[in-house]
This record gives structure tokens, sequence and C-alpha cells, in this order.
């Protein structure tokens, strides 16, 4: 099938794609996933996902999906997918993070696409430690839907000590939607669930990310804007990476959740940061458009992060509570979080700081993905505002179930 794409090589294997015969809109094209391994396609411009055994893989749909004009639907099966194909020869990662080239490392798109999986506990796109999973180009646009995604690494592709790897599960430079699924275990020198590039922009529904690791950021950097919504962010974590002194030492240890560094607002609703550990500021969540901290609560920079109806508690650094850091920017409260210290500026009506929350272990607590439940007695449980709950919690259970409610992703 032809679609008039013109093909411009930068590097060997390295290539980008313009569309040569203009914007006409075109029907939906729908990819069924039929095979759990990752070989490439026998023919990425047919239109046809169909590998040389004749079955169709991931990645052979994600190559196809440069053949269509798109949007295009990829429907996944249950079970586990796992890549196994690296980059063919060593990149920095500056050029590694560039490179559009799918049939190797992580699934590059570049057009409107939908990733669905059956669910996040039935559905899992194993990265194998050779890339990240996705990387969405800066004209495309995600939908993930029903997965869980895990062992996406970005750091492979360091080369120097000045590479900074960025986003262990996904490499977000265009827009990016993630509804009821799992980043689990991914890792990065900065978002080791998902970094979002400046003037980008991504949602997070309905979602776990959970014991991803990165130098910074160790759930999400963001750099542009975001809205978090019913989601768990729990036990992500930092380690030491050492910088070459072309890399500023502010560039890591901040934002063991959240680092929010860029050029968007932030609005988290009706979410749990909790169990999350950074190295020197911000153990949940981060806000600062400089890399050095100023001052506390310094409004330089016209962006800022909204709360309700949230939980930021349990996050740790080097052993003692710290839950928010900021610095040229302002956390706003809309009102009905909890915090168990009072880092996070919590002054909006029925807000909670200084309560312990309460919360069960990270377990299955019924949906597709693990939650984190208030016990009994927790300052959660109908505490939430009458205006702006979702009309059900993470797991899909109807809000509220008491007088108002809960605060935090899950209701009792």
């Amino acid at each position: 099938m032809s679609v008039g794409v013109a093909t411009v090589a930068l590097l060997p294997g390295l290539a980008i794609t313009a569309d040569a015969a203009g914007a006409a809109a075109a029907e939906t094209v729908t990819h069924e996933v039929d095979a759990l391994g990752d070989a490439v396609d026998a023919d990425p411009r047919d239109g046809v996902c169909r590998t040389a055994s004749g079955t169709c893989t991931l990645r052979a749909a994600v190559q196809e999906t440069r053949a269509s004009r798109g949007p295009d639907v990829i429907v996944l099966p249950r079970g586990r997918i796992e890549l196994s194909r690296p980059l063919a020869w060593p990149l920095p990662s500056l050029v590694a993070d560039l490179e559009r080239d799918p049939s190797r490392g992580d699934l590059d798109l570049v057009g409107p696409v939908t990733v669905r999986g059956a669910a996040a506990d039935a559905t899992t796109i194993d990265g194998n430690a050779i890339d990240r999973v996705f990387s969405v180009g800066p004209r495309s646009n995600l939908t993930l839907s029903d997965v869980k995604i895990t062992g996406g690494d970005a750091t492979v592709a360091d080369r120097t000590p000045a590479d900074i790897a960025i986003g262990g599960a996904i490499l977000n430079l265009g827009r990016l939607t993630v509804e009821r699924v799992a980043l689990v275990r991914n890792k990065a020198d900065g978002g080791g669930g998902i970094f979002s590039t400046p003037f980008t922009t991504f949602t997070v529904r309905d979602s776990l990310i959970a014991f991803n690791t990165a130098a910074e950021g160790g759930g999400l950097r963001i750099d542009g804007g975001a809205t978090i919504v019913n989601s768990t962010i729990a036990g992500n974590r930092l380690f030491e990476r050492p910088f070459s002194q072309l890399i500023p030492d502010e560039i890591t240890g901040y934002g063991g959740g959240i680092d929010h560094r860029g050029s968007g607002n932030v609005t988290i609703v009706s979410s749990t940061i909790t169990g999350n550990t950074a190295l020197k500021a911000g153990g949940g969540y981060t806000s600062g458009q400089g890399y050095a901290p100023i001052a506390p609560l310094t409004n330089v920079w016209p962006y800022r992060t909204t709360l309700l109806n949230t939980i930021v508690a349990g996050n740790t650094v080097g052993g003692r509570l710290d839950n928010c850091h900021v610095s040229s920017m302002v956390i706003e409260s809309r009102g009905h979080n909890l915090a168990d210290d009072g880092s996070c500026f919590l002054t909006g009506p029925g807000d909670r700081p200084g309560r312990a929350a309460r919360l069960g272990a990270l377990a299955d607590n019924g949906g597709p993905t693990r939650t984190r439940m208030p016990l009994a007695g927790s300052p959660a449980i109908d505490a939430g505002a009458t205006g702006g709950c979702p009309g059900a919690d993470q797991r899909g259970v109807r809000r509220p179930r008491g007088t108002a409610c809960d605060i935090g992703a899950v209701e009792r």
C-alpha cells in the first residue's frame, strides 16, 4: 500500500519520515497482535502487520504505523511480550533518545497511536533491559491503556560520563495519555517511569507508578505540563549517579516520586504519593524550574502544582520524612489533601497536614493495579472534597462509599 512517505536518512539505521502527500484524513487502522515475540515486520510499508513467519508482533505493528496515514490502534493479547532487539551499535544517549528506527531498541512512535492491552494484570511489556520501551515522537500522540510495562532501562545507551539517559519506561516528546497502566521496575538517569520533555503534556489516570529508579525523578520527571488522577506513585527511589563536571550536581537527588522542572502546570487529583525516597530533597514531590534550590515557596516562574484530595505521605530523604520540596514555583492546595509533615504547603480547606496517613501495604485490593488502602481509622476516610472527586477510584470502584470521598487514589 503506497502512502507517499518520503524518508530522510540521518545515520545508518536512523531515519525520520515526512508525509509527502499532505495531511488528508484517513480511517483508523487496527493491528491485532497475535504473537508474544519481538520479530520485525516482513515489509514495513505494505500496510499489513506480518512477520516472516506470518504472525503479528508488537514491534511489527509499530513499524506498520509508519505506513498508514493513521490513526492506528494496536491491540495486545494476554501474556508477556519481551523486547529482544537492542540497538545495532553503541550510541551516545542523546542520539539514542532521538533515533527513530522502530526495528531495534525502543518502540519509536511518530503518529497518533493507541496501544491497548487486556488489563495491567494480564498484558505485560518487558523491556528486558535493552532500552526504554516506548519513545513518543515530537508530533506523535500515544494513548496507552491496560498494560504493565517493566524492565525498561534507558541507561544502557550511556557511553560517556556526561550522558543523561531519560525515560525508563516511556520518553515523551509529544502527547501521552496513560490509563489503567502499571509502570513498575524501570530505570533511567531522569524519570525512571516517564520523562516528559519541555513544552509537552501528558495525563496519567487510574495507574500505578512503582519501584522505578533514577538519579532524579524516580517515578516521573515532568518538564512540561501534566495531569495525574486516581493514581498511586509508590516505592520509587533515587540512586547515586556520578557525572562529569559538565553536569551540575544539582541535577540529581531530587524528587523520589515526581520531579517537576518545567514549562507547564501540574494538577494532581485523588492520588497517593507514598513510600518514595530521594537523596537530597522532595522524597515524594519536587517542583522547581532551577536545578539548584533557591528558597522555599519563591514564586519566580508562572507554573505551579495544584493538589486536590491527594495523599503525600511517608516519603523520605535519609530516613527522615521529607514529602515535598519547592524551588522557584508554588504548590497550591485546592483542599482536602493529607501529609504527615508540613513540607507540602497544605493550607486549603479540609487539608490535614502533619497527620499520619495510616495506609496498608501496596497490595491487590481489587482492580488491575495494586493500591494502598486506607486502614481503619485513617484520617483519609470520608475526608475528601464534595466536588472534584472522580466518580470511581483507581480500581474502578464507585466513589464515595461513605459520607464523602476518601482522600487518595483508593476508596476504602
